[in-house]
This record gives C-alpha cells, structure tokens and sequence, in this order.
C-alpha cells in the first residue's frame, strides 16, 4: 500500500467512495454504463483497483501527516507526486484503460516505497510495506485472466525488494537523529502491520460479498431451471390429455393403438421432465425412480398382467439431462413392446430389468420370457419403435444388441450400453 498528500480535490474523492453495487465505482457515481462487451475480470479489476487506490491515498496522508509531526519531511514532494498519479489511475479507469489503471497503480506502489526506502534507510521498518502491497497485487490480478500480469509484478517487486536488501546505499542522503529513527521505526512496523491486516480484512470481506453473490446466481439459476422443467412437463400432460382425448374418442382400434404408443412416447418425455423438477439437485434423474413410475404407467395401460423385476445397481444412479430424454423413450419403448408382444397364452409374463453402472458406462438390460424376437433376416426390425430405439441409441452413443433370453431358454434379451456415460457429466446446480 502506498501512502501520501493532504490534499484531495473533492471531485477525487467522490469519485473513489466505493459502491457495493453491481457496477464498479466509477459507473456508480458518474453515470458511466458498463459496455456490453465488458468482460467480469475487466468490472472485477476496474473495483478492486479503485477501491485499493483509495485506501493508498488515505494511507498516504495518514503517513504524511505523522511524518511531519516527528519532523521528518524529505517525503512531503514525494508523496504529492503520488497523489497526482493515483489520480491518473482514476483516469484510465474511466476511459477503460483497465489494466493500464492496474500498471499505473502498482508503479507507484514501487516508486513511493522506493523513495521511501531509499531516505529513511531499511532499518527504519519500511520494508514492511511491501506485504500489505504484495497482497494487493495477488488480489487484483489473482484470477486465470490476468495471471501472467500477476508473474510480471511479482518479479518486479522481487527484484526492488532483492536490491534494497542486497544492494542498499552506503551513503545517506539526509541526516536523520536516534530519536527521529526510533520514531519512524516504531511508526512504519505499527502502521505496515495495521495496513496489512486491513487489506486482509477487506480481501476478506469482497470474498464473502463475492461468495453471496455467486450463491444467488446459483439459486436463480436453479429455481429458472426447475421452472422450466415445470412447465414443459404442464406441457407435454396437455399433449398427453388431448391424445387421450382423441383415443378415447375413436372407434378404430388401430387409431387407438397407434395413439396410445405416441400418448405413451409423450409421457416417458413429460416423466422425464417431471422428475428433474422434483428432485433435490434439479438436472439430474434418478434412474431407480422414474423407472418405477414408468413401469407403472406401462402397466395401467396394458393392464397389471404381468411381473416386471427392476433391477438398479445404485439408488443413487443419477443421469445427466442430455441422456435422461432418449433413455427414457428407449425405455418406453422396450417395456411396452414385452407388454404387447410378449405375451404367451397360459403363461405369465415376466419381465426383468437390470440397470448397472460399470465404469463411465451404463448398461441397460432387459429380458422376458416370451416367444423372442424373431432375427433380422425374418423380421428385419424395421417397426417404429426398433428404428426410434437404433435413432436415439445413435444420438446418445450407444451399442443396440438384440438376442436370445439365455436364462429362461425362451423369450428375448435386449442389451444397450451407453459408452460415453459418466457421472462427472451430471448437470447441477
């Protein structure tokens, strides 16, 4: 922190009286809007370094002030140049000459702690002040954006600090009293450890201001995505209700089969939907339960005739929003096909699903005890629902298998096996 002058325009003044509002403080007070190409870092900078060249003119003054009082002024000039050139950061700042308001502020950082080392001697503390300065410069340009800004300062002030060390002058440039050294001792390590522990205070308190307000954007994000998922899901029952409508109204059992495969397609969507909406962490779908609602959805269409055993390695098996859509029309189509046409007179029908997550993959299964499908070459699998069910396994990723029920000597088995499938890819918010 760099420290000087008694004197500070008003217009300075007003122009540095920080604002805790969205825009930064020079927007706030004289009226300037943030362009829309501005960039978080350039808003982010442009605070943080009008608010800690305030801070540097009050320390300034402070010190200038007690220097005066135990009569040590060589630094009076000095610390007048200073002021004029904190002015000059201002100044950038507000023609969005960002990070060369960020250089300007950190040279004066090194010349006023340069000039002062250089008249009042090392001994004197005055090295104290670099930390409070090094700790501002890691707060101003501690982000990815800027990190190579952060290297080049860092160097520089190695460098100063390594001089001075190493390299102080031998020759004093003024005469200066035991009494008066005693005195600027004493004053540079109280004040260099009160500006420290300042500027962590402050850093401290823009950090939780900055966690608050990333936790509301959290939150409005999550309540606009859930709101949506809300209304699609109202949206698609709409579409439900009028297809049942229209079923329910037609004579041709064809149409209503035909209707009741598409009311059923829409469902497994609008479940999908509805599930990510009630769930705690909003994007995410819990496979267990909206297989369970789908199997019960089947079942009251086909009737409950049948005996479906589901099988979930996890109850905690989340699916990401991009595959939980086609896996669950995938799904759809699967159990309703076993309900319609694997069916055997006298015999119950048993159907088994076993979902496992394996590695970044996730494998589907599902097998019944029907007659089997029948193979490619005297079927050719060219129905809607296999055509949907190879069209969303491509979409996802996904190898489509169809073959014999080894378990049961009878009946099919049908495997699918997302490949890419990761939990590390689940939305949340």
């Amino acid at each position: 922190m760099y420290i000087a002058s008694t004197n500070i325009p008003q217009f300075f003044l007003k122009m540095l009286v920080y604002s805790s509002k969205q825009n930064c403080v020079i927007s706030n007070i004289l009226g300037v809007k943030w362009p829309k190409t501005s960039k978080e870092w350039e808003k982010d900078l442009v605070q943080k370094v009008n608010f800690l060249n305030l801070v540097g003119c009050f320390n300034v003054i402070a010190s200038l002030v007690v220097f005066n009082i135990i009569g040590f002024k060589p630094l009076n000039i000095h610390f007048s140049i200073v002021l004029g050139l904190a002015c000059g950061v201002i100044v950038l700042n507000f023609f969005r000459k960002y990070l060369a308001g960020a250089y300007l502020f950190f040279a004066i950082g090194m010349y006023v702690l340069g000039v002062a080392t250089v008249y009042m001697r090392i001994e004197s503390n005055v090295l104290m002040y670099f930390f409070p300065l090094t700790l501002s410069i890691v707060h101003i340009l501690g982000r990815k954006e800027l990190f190579g800004h952060l290297i080049i300062w860092c160097i520089f002030y190695f460098l100063e600090i390594s001089y001075f060390v190493l390299f102080s002058p031998k020759t004093e440039l003024i005469q200066i009293t035991e009494e008066t050294m005693a005195s600027l001792k004493i004053f540079n390590g109280i004040f260099a450890f009160f500006c420290g522990l300042m500027l962590i205070t402050v850093i401290t308190w823009l950090n939780i201001k900055q966690e608050q307000e990333v936790r509301n954007v959290i939150e409005e994000k999550r309540l606009l995505l859930a709101e949506l998922y809300h209304r699609v899901k109202n949206n698609l029952n709409i579409v439900t209700s009028l297809i049942n409508i229209k079923k329910n109204n037609s004579e041709s059992q064809e149409v209503i089969d035909a209707l009741e495969d598409c009311r059923g397609r829409v469902f497994s969507m609008a479940l999908v939907h509805q599930q990510m909406y009630s769930e705690s962490r909003v994007g995410n779908l819990n496979m267990m339960t909206y297989l369970v609602e789908l199997i019960r959805n089947v079942e009251h269409a086909f009737g409950g005739d049948a005996d479906v055993v589901l099988e979930v390695n996890s109850d905690e098996l989340m699916l990401p929003i991009s595959k939980a859509v086609p896996i669950g029309l995938i799904m759809n189509e699967l159990i309703t096909n076993s309900y319609k046409h694997a069916k055997i007179p006298g015999q119950k029908l048993i159907v088994t699903i076993r979902v496992s997550q394996v590695g970044n993959s996730l494998q589907i299964e599902l097998s019944d005890n029907g007659p089997g499908i029948k193979s490619d070459k005297e079927n050719n699998h060219s129905t809607l629902g296999f055509e949907l069910i190879r069209s969303l396994c491509e979409q996802i990723d996904a190898s489509f298998i169809v073959g014999k029920n080894a378990t049961e000597n009878s009946g099919a088995m049908i495997q699918i096996k997302v490949i890419d499938y990761s939990v590390n890819t689940q939305l949340i918010v």
